[in-house]
């Protein structure tokens, strides 16, 4: 998750048409932020979601968390509270399938590893859709939820970072792994939707590079996290991405913006990160970027937004994604608002 430097050029828009709206307003969503932290008030958190208009809640499940070994089968004690939360809420759930376990990295002694192959990742997934998909198993084992599957897999996030994927270019290895991923999925669930990691910095140039490398007809969905610190150049970020699909010859893609913020981290005499600001214009900034890619998201293919993120602990000035959130988890479990709050809340329920 990095920022983006300024753009200098402006680009056009798509003029496909895109007058059907969708069937459930499934627009706003957020990332999970420190919610998955140990001792964070996920039922309370996710009910002030659903009261905020938040339609779909995106978290990394980690695999190595979920499967440390081989020799033991998964175990989703990190991510079925959640899963049970929005279910409660009737939110849908967008799970990051990220983070090789040692013994399925291709360098074992690095975090950032790619997986050794395809074979152990496309297997972790048909294990989790098993679990959370139309017939998984965590429904018929808590039959007082709300049943509501998971329709939805990102395949890693942001592979074009070391920080995520440690062996560069990345772009033939990541297509092979979504490939693989694609044949799980559809043959374990053959309506579950397959979203492309996110690209973050110069993704337009990201795009081109793994159609090059054979993307077409492997994801079902696009996405690109258009980080930069002025709002006009979110939306050129945007409509570079749907020039860069057009030009694949993939057009039509449906295009989620799977990481959209400010942080609010900016501290008097600290240089600050490139999209680094103060608490009040990191709402001012939301409320001017949400509306104008809501104005534009048909002509330019946008089918979701999702901020990053909902709650973070604001206390980490070495990583500015530590101030983002739209709440503030503090050491003592408690949990404040901060003023880009409200201006997400009010946007959020004006879509309903």
């Amino acid at each position: 998750m990095s920022a983006a430097l300024l753009l200098a050029a402006c680009g056009g828009g798509d003029s496909s048409d895109d007058s059907k709206p969708p069937e459930r307003p499934t627009l706003l969503g957020v990332t999970s932020g420190a919610l998955l932290d140990r001792g964070a008030p996920v039922d309370s958190e996710v009910r002030a979601m659903k009261e905020s208009g938040v339609t779909t809640l995106r978290a990394p499940f980690y695999w190595w968390t979920a499967q440390p070994t081989q020799l033991k089968a998964p175990s989703f004690a990190a991510t079925d509270p959640l899963v049970a939360a929005a279910a409660r809420a009737g939110i849908e759930v967008l799970p990051i399938v990220v983070g090789s376990p040692a013994w399925a990295a291709r360098h074992p002694e690095l975090r950032n590893s790619p997986p050794k192959g395809t074979a152990t990742y496309a297997a972790f997934l048909k294990t989790l859709i098993a679990h959370y998909g139309p017939n998984g198993s965590f429904w018929s084992d808590h039959p007082d939820l709300p049943k509501q599957p998971i329709e939805a897999w990102q395949i890693w996030n942001e592979p074009d970072h070391t920080h995520y994927w440690s062996d560069q270019p990345y772009e033939r290895d990541y297509v092979a792994l979504g490939r693989a991923a694609r044949a799980a999925i559809k043959q374990a669930d053959p309506h579950a939707q397959v979203v492309m990691a996110g690209f973050a910095d110069r993704s337009w140039e990201s795009i081109a590079a793994v159609y090059r490398a054979g993307a077409k007809g492997v994801f079902d969905v696009v996405a690109i996290h258009p980080y930069t610190y002025e709002v006009r150049n979110v939306l050129r970020i945007v409509e570079y991405a749907r020039r860069a699909l057009r030009k694949a010859g993939d057009g039509d893609r449906p295009l989620w913006l799977t990481e959209v913020t400010w942080s609010s981290g900016k501290r008097p005499g600290h240089p600050p990160a490139p999209f680094e600001t103060t608490q009040a214009d990191q709402a001012a900034r939301l409320a001017q970027a949400l509306p104008l890619l809501i104005r534009k998201r048909k002509q330019l293919g946008v089918d979701r937004i999702f901020w990053e993120n909902w709650i973070s602990t604001d206390s980490n000035h070495a990583n500015p994604f530590d101030f983002s959130g739209l709440r503030v988890l503090h050491p003592d479990g408690t949990v404040t608002e901060k003023p880009a709050f409200a201006e997400f809340k009010r946007i959020a329920l004006a879509q309903r």
